[in-house]
């Protein structure tokens, strides 16, 4: 046999070789990937870990919750949910003239707001099922009821006002409400706009509460993929002092809504 076919012969064999390793890592990461969305879809599970949303009545929510359960259609979850809650009057608004633009950007504001309000809660709940596969054998209907531990962060809502210095010239002052600035704070007219959301950042204040909320919970029997929980529900907070959120209505010091909710996850 000549150099140059024995060359050939090499080449040839180096090529069948890498092909056979490619075809190889192909297949490896088809089973990989088969695994992985077959991870969790047995019903028999007994550890899940969601993270999802919802949308509140008084504003939205993100949240994680790791479920645990000694048997099965019993479980019991750790929730940690972060939130923003809003008064149900408000309503957001935009200065229009152009007089004073140069003054400042005429961001949107809510007016008369005193404080935006943010909830951190972790709680802990058992899950029940009620109705097991009741759609084409597949979607089950539960029922939940969680209670933990609320804190409050309040947030000095800062606006642009428009005052004028002793030589009569106009200028914009980023200000939080106060006693003393209240008739400028109310007065729309010298509303210039909102201030960029981080001011107030360091002025921030914790009320402590508990809540408690029922719910409604959707989810596939048998998922193929990543498990979908469709949650329906209400809840009620209470703190140990009023929440100020608007300053020309009245506020309490419990928080009360209903929401609809959609977490992802796997369970194993």
């Amino acid at each position: 046999m000549s150099a140059q076919d024995k060359v050939w012969q090499s080449v040839n064999t180096q090529k069948s070789t890498v092909h056979a390793k490619a075809k190889a890592q192909q297949q490896k990461a088809a089973t990989r990937l088969k695994q992985l969305k077959a991870w969790g879809s047995d019903s028999n599970y007994r550890h899940a870990i969601y993270v999802g949303g919802r949308l509140h009545t008084t504003g939205w929510s993100g949240q994680v919750h790791y479920h645990f359960n000694k048997k099965p259609k019993d479980e019991s979850f750790i929730r940690l949910q972060v939130a923003e809650i809003r008064h149900e009057k408000e309503v957001r608004q935009q200065r229009q003239d152009t007089a004073y633009r140069g003054l400042t950007a005429y961001r949107p504001y809510i007016f008369g707001k005193q404080y935006k309000v943010y909830t951190t809660q972790l709680g802990y709940g058992r899950q029940w099922t009620i109705v097991p596969s009741i759609l084409q054998g597949n979607i089950s209907l539960n029922a939940s009821l969680e209670a933990g531990l609320s804190l409050t962060m309040l947030k000095p809502v800062y606006l642009n006002l428009l005052r004028y210095d002793a030589q009569q010239q106009a200028y914009a002052s980023s200000e939080a409400y106060t006693a003393e600035n209240q008739e400028l704070f109310l007065s729309r007219n010298r509303i210039l706009g909102a201030d960029k959301w981080s001011k107030g950042l360091n002025e921030l204040r914790c009320i402590p509460g508990i809540f408690i909320s029922p719910s409604v919970i959707f989810s596939p029997d048998r998922p193929s993929g990543f498990v979908q929980q469709f949650q329906i529900g209400a809840q009620l907070a209470c703190y140990t002092k009023t929440i100020p959120v608007l300053l020309q209505q009245k506020n309490t010091f419990w928080q009360a809504s209903c929401f609809v909710g959609i977490s992802l996850g796997k369970r194993w």
